[in-house]
């Protein structure tokens, strides 16, 4: 008989982010090794940057997938459920699995007063043993070099793009951030990188060095775009295909595509087997909502969910949506967290934006209202503001017309926030 139910369960690891965040792998590393370590019966692929790594990974679990092999995906943050961020098959973990877990080593977790995503690193690592995944795509949480998804012994490693994001953590300085999220490569283990300052890029090229990492990059002459159709073709030493069409939108999107092919090639060569066939159907079927999600209707104006949260990510919304929406203008609702470069965002926003509709978050990260609406009065971007997501959202029905395109956009936390109270309309 199980000791906890789902809420219970789910209810003690909420609880494990009162130990707030914790960099270093002490905790966890001697958690595994009491549970058997189960991050080793499975070859593993650890993904780190600052834009791009969920997408890459998810696209990468994808075309790995189609191959028919079993994969595990581990993502953070979620957007409404935590389970979300743990998946087999595209499948997220059952609730009987995270029951079991917390039912057999809470006391354990509890001594060692393991975070929030430490625990979250290890019921992932623990469920794809339990559910014998051929492969885990794991997604680093924040940085890379004491990040609790450091424990892995990878086949494989990449860097997606390295900006600034959470530098009161990671550093001030793109050396800095590129330091940190160096520290997953692992000695005699290849190493991808997409496009990087150059800064960066001569950190993670010393670290290869250091430890005899082969290093691949993603040239630009290995891949060519044709963003208004949304497809790309692939050729590298061989390796061509031709009129590639991923299922997520942007020329971000096919840029992580190519990245993820570059993996591909790279484990091909390390003999996991590689089908053209299967890379089409596995790029036409990738599963990562609220990244440029389009939801259209007859009859009603077109809905664009995206969680995109610093200025990387704002850069590549407002290309996709000239991309997809050329001429066209949108009525955005959108919150912030802290400590991100607010303003700089909202400019990049204002060449696209009818006018903004500023809601809080429901989290007690959420940006300062005053605060942010001040930086708009200043820009004199047309806004309103308003106390919650679904007062504005409801307003906003009332006066919009089917040719409108609405966007949610600015944070997980927002579009979290409306897929689960709202619904995707």
């Amino acid at each position: 008989m199980p000791k906890h139910s789902y809420v219970s369960a789910e209810r003690f690891i909420l609880s494990r982010e009162f130990f707030g965040m914790k960099l270093g792998l002490d905790n966890i590393t001697s958690f595994l090794q009491e549970i058997g370590n189960p991050q080793y019966n499975f070859l593993t692929i650890h993904i780190a940057g600052t834009n791009g790594k969920g997408s890459t990974a998810a696209t990468l679990a994808s075309i790995l997938r189609a191959h028919g092999y079993r994969i595990g995906l581990f993502t953070s943050p979620h957007l409404v459920s935590m389970r979300e961020r743990i998946r087999v098959n595209g499948s997220i973990i059952t609730e009987s699995g995270v029951t079991n877990f917390i039912d057999t080593y809470r006391s354990v977790l509890s001594r060692r007063k393991l975070s929030f995503f430490e625990l979250m690193t290890a019921l992932c690592l623990h469920y794809f043993s339990k559910r014998q995944v051929d492969i885990a795509v794991i997604e680093t949480g924040l940085g890379g070099r004491l990040d609790a998804t450091n424990v892995l012994a990878p086949v494989l490693t990449m860097t997606t793009d390295i900006g600034k994001d959470h530098v009161e953590i990671l550093g001030n300085t793109i050396r800095k951030i590129a330091f940190e999220k160096a520290g997953i490569i692992k000695p005699s283990t290849p190493h991808i990188i997409g496009r990087l300052p150059r800064e960066a890029e001569h950190i993670i090229r010393a670290r290869c060095q250091s430890v005899r990492s082969p290093l691949y990059k993603l040239s630009p002459r290995h891949f060519t775009t044709v963003p208004r159709h949304n497809t790309f073709s692939y050729k590298s030493n061989g390796f061509v295909l031709d009129n590639l069409k991923p299922s997520l939108f942007g020329r971000h999107q096919l840029s992580n595509s190519a990245l993820a092919l570059k993996a591909v090639e790279v484990l091909e060569k390390r003999g996991i087997q590689i089908d053209a066939q299967c890379i089409r159907g596995g790029l036409k079927s990738i599963n990562w909502p609220g990244r440029f999600q389009i939801v259209a209707k007859r009859g009603k104006p077109v809905h664009i969910f995206d969680v995109c949260h610093n200025v990387g990510g704002v850069e590549a919304f407002v290309q996709s949506f000239q991309d997809k929406f050329p001429g066209k203008k949108t009525r955005i609702i959108t919150g912030f967290v802290k400590r991100k470069e607010h303003q700089k965002m909202i400019r990049i926003l204002s060449t696209i934006a009818q006018e903004f509709l500023i809601v809080p978050l429901s989290t007690r990260r959420s940006t300062d209202l005053d605060e942010l609406c001040a930086g708009l009065s200043f820009n004199h971007v047309t806004y309103r503001r308003f106390s919650s997501l679904r007062s504005a959202y409801r307003t906003l029905s009332k006066e919009s017309v089917r040719d409108d395109v609405i966007s949610i956009i600015g944070s997980h936390f927002l579009v979290g926030e409306f897929i689960g109270k709202i619904g995707i309309v």
